[in-house]
């Protein structure tokens, strides 16, 4: 890779006496300048950070110190330093055919013979890595999306060539308030974002790619996600019953679909007729996950099986999903339920089914869920008061109810 620097020293004057200055230097990598400070500070953190000479002992045609300055000495051999010293960080990017740039030659100098990642080049390292250790293409490309917003704020204040170790507090607030302003993120989007941020810089701190992580010691709250509400038998017998046009029709089924084989968006996308399997001589729908790659086996129902009969096999015509959940909450909206709904809410709607009107037993539910074990189990999971019931021994309860002290009775869902 071919990188252009320019190295400037030149004299700068005094704020408080015009005829005394001291000894700068400033460079200009690939078309952009900054200032790295004065020679001493940047060629030996061991010399004063600033020596003061007399403006008529600077030498504009030689860049050097005159000879009749009592600092000469001292001062040629810094900047001889400091040439070298920028010198062989160029030489250390192009050899390995990184790009320059002009805030990261700054934080090498700041600290030390190290070659500072940017941003970009950090998010292409930890993608590379990723994808070395053969990491599913669906994940790759959600690490890549996740760090769109990122890219977009750092291009956003000019600062794509930021190195990553300069990522401070203070740039991961304007971050966020970018994300809320420019983006139209919430506040709790707006921190899994900024937990993005610190993931990664974490990783590059772990892989030594960084010499310390500048966000070590802040901490992100993320709310919690409002528990996803699942469906009840009713309300997907009144959607079931409900009069859609055609487009709407197709999508309502597929929920109802999803909802009584607690398949996954992705793993739903990906069924084929392979999937449709005899197990212990007994149709089932059985996979792998997407996700995490753990097996599901799911009883085909009778209602499956009427909506495979309609669409001719295990595809249904399920919409992208950026048109899936918008549509979904249409559709709920005209057919009058009134809840949090996703296409994942059709995953919690099986576990409830499954838990509380089945009967199935948890180790039962968490095969046809494809968990690997309770504990993915347990924000699907809510046993209600029927199931309850449906177990408690009926010998131990009164089989009439006096209507004293009870002044009404509420059924239990």
């Amino acid at each position: 890779m071919y990188n252009s620097l320019f190295i400037n020293f030149y004299f700068r004057k005094s704020t408080t006496d015009a005829t005394l200055g001291s000894v700068n230097v400033r460079v200009t990598v690939n078309g952009k300048r900054i200032t790295l400070g004065t020679v001493t500070s940047v060629a030996d953190s061991s010399l004063p950070k600033s020596v003061m000479i007399q403006r008529d002992h600077w030498d504009k045609r030689k860049l050097k110190v005159k000879p009749q300055s009592p600092h000469a000495v001292l001062l040629n051999k810094a900047i001889a330093d400091c040439e070298q010293k920028l010198q062989k960080v160029y030489a250390q990017h192009e050899s390995f055919d990184q790009k320059m740039t002009a805030n990261g030659l700054k934080g090498v100098v700041k600290h030390g013979q190290r070659m500072l990642l940017t941003f970009p080049a950090l998010i292409d390292k930890f993608l590379e890595e990723r994808i070395a250790l053969k990491t599913k293409a669906s994940t790759v490309n959600t690490y890549r999306f996740k760090t769109r917003p990122l890219l977009s704020f750092l291009e956003s204040e000019g600062s794509l060539d930021l190195p990553a170790v300069d990522f401070t507090p203070g740039t991961l607030k304007r971050y966020r308030t970018y994300l809320i302003t420019q983006r139209g993120n919430s506040d709790r989007n707006a921190d899994k974002s900024c937990q993005v941020v610190k993931t990664l810089l974490l990783w590059a701190a772990e892989s030594e790619l960084i010499h310390k992580n500048p966000l070590m010691n802040i901490r992100i709250r993320v709310d919690k996600t409002p528990n996803l509400e699942c469906v009840t038998q009713e309300e997907l017998t009144v959607l079931r019953e409900a009069v859609l046009l055609p487009q709407m029709r197709e999508v309502a089924d597929c929920f109802e679909f999803a909802c009584y084989t607690g398949l996954a968006y992705q793993d739903m996308k990906t069924l084929s007729p392979k999937n449709l399997q005899l197990v212990e001589g007994k149709h089932c729908i059985v996979g792998y996950r997407m996700k995490t790659g753990t097996e599901y086996c799911i009883p085909v129902t009778e209602r499956v099986w009427a909506l495979m009969d309609k669409y001719e096999g295990v595809n249904l015509p399920l919409p992208a999903l950026d048109d899936y959940n918008p549509l979904l909450r249409q559709i709920m909206f005209t057919v009058g339920i009134d809840k949090r709904i996703t296409s994942h809410t059709a995953r919690k709607t099986f576990a409830d089914w499954c838990i509380n009107e089945v009967g199935l037993s948890e180790e039962a539910t968490i095969v046809a869920m494809g968990q690997k074990n309770a504990k993915e189990l347990t924000p699907y999971r809510k046993t209600r008061p029927k199931r309850l019931l449906a177990e408690f021994p009926t010998d131990l309860m009164r089989r009439q109810i006096d209507r004293v002290p009870f002044k009404q009775i509420v059924k239990a869902s």
